[in-house]
């Protein structure tokens, strides 16, 4: 019970930690290549098929959507690590699919099996709202990262300030860009996380830099190819654009569009996340950056958060439940790293699944 109360108590140290935004080692990567098929329980890509304890312990779940993505494996990793030494077994379940409804199918098989509690994020934050309200009425303990379903009845969501990505990622623009030019936004329309990445680069250019405009915002399409597609757009139609952002892990479209374009070192590029790809082209200097989420301290203590839950281990007051407050904080920013030519190769094992 003791190293029970400690890692609680390390947990909230850790947090504050972790919110900075830093340049240094760590995790993730939301590479999102399309997915044609659907899989209802599927490891992330690279990441072994494995439990952590033996068969008879209790059960927690990882549910996500584009299962097969890189950037789930740092994330799993930290799940595991925190269910290794609570002596739990973690396990991993989502849709290959970018689809809210096919989440929201695999997060009620979830749901049937009874776990000890699950970890999940939304790929659409009204879609997944009924089922996430099903778990906790059901009285399953739940925790969500990454990206929230706010009105939902979720106690407590992990994850970056989304809002200040967008906000370093326009002041870090700004400077390469000697604080002038035309910029373009790529992201996910209705995924509230890059929706948020985007508000927040475009209202801090709009705030602080007056030569700087965003002439287009516009959608990334889930894959590699369709980012270019939409940037070879872009460029049509703006020719002397200066730089993109990126908000979702298909930076590598966005090279490839300005590559194509014949505008190398005329555009600069800021991404999210990371993966081999995206490494290379930012040793390569086809992109300035990118900025990569604590993907293994959202599973991690994501996993710690949900088993105090399942363990009725917190208790800010002798009768909390009846007062109608929640035990836990209703967010905790998990930090991100800001990744460049200069420090890219202490990266290189971040989505190799442990």
């Amino acid at each position: 019970m003791w190293v029970k109360v400690l890692t609680l108590i390390l947990s909230f140290v850790f947090v504050g930690i972790a919110s900075a935004c830093k340049a240094g080692p760590a995790p993730v990567t939301e590479s999102e290549t399309s997915a044609s098929a659907v899989s209802e329980e599927t490891t992330p890509v690279t990441a072994k098929e494995e439990t952590t304890q033996a068969a008879g312990t209790e059960k927690y779940v990882m549910c996500t959507f584009l299962s097969g993505i890189e950037f789930w494996i740092p994330c799993y990793n930290g799940m595991k690590a925190a269910a290794k030494q609570l002596g739990v077994e973690a396990l991993y379940q989502g849709t290959e699919k970018y689809d809210a409804m096919a989440q929201a199918t695999v997060l009620e098989q979830i749901i049937a099996s009874n776990p000890n509690g699950i970890i999940t994020t939304a790929q659409n934050p009204d879609a997944l709202k009924p089922t996430i309200d099903k778990a906790v009425d059901a009285g399953i303990p739940l925790v969500m990262f990454d990206s929230d379903s706010p009105d939902s009845k979720r106690p407590i969501f992990l994850a970056g300030d989304n809002y200040q990505f967008g906000v370093k990622g326009a002041k870090m623009m700004a400077q390469l860009c000697n604080e002038e030019g035309k910029m373009a936004i790529i992201t996910t329309i209705g995924q509230l996380n890059m929706m948020q990445r985007a508000s927040g680069f475009e209202d801090t250019i709009k705030a602080d830099y007056p030569n700087m405009k965003v002439v287009a915002t516009a959608e990334e399409g889930g894959s590699y190819e369709n980012t270019a597609a939409r940037i070879t757009e872009i460029l049509q139609a703006n020719p002397d654009l200066k730089g993109i952002w990126v908000t979702g892990s298909t930076g590598p479209g966005a090279a490839q569009a300005v590559s194509e374009a014949g505008k190398k070192g005329q555009v600069n590029i800021i991404a999210m996340d990371i993966d081999e790809r995206l490494m290379e082209l930012i040793k390569s200097g086809d992109v300035a950056a990118t900025l990569v989420q604590g993907g293994w301290n959202m599973g991690f203590w994501s996993m710690i958060m949900v088993y105090y839950l399942a363990h009725d281990l917190l208790a800010p007051l002798d009768n909390w439940k009846e007062a109608g407050i929640s035990p836990l904080p209703s967010y905790v920013d998990t930090g991100c790293y800001i990744v460049t030519k200069d420090n890219v190769d202490m990266f290189k094992n971040i989505n190799v699944a442990q």
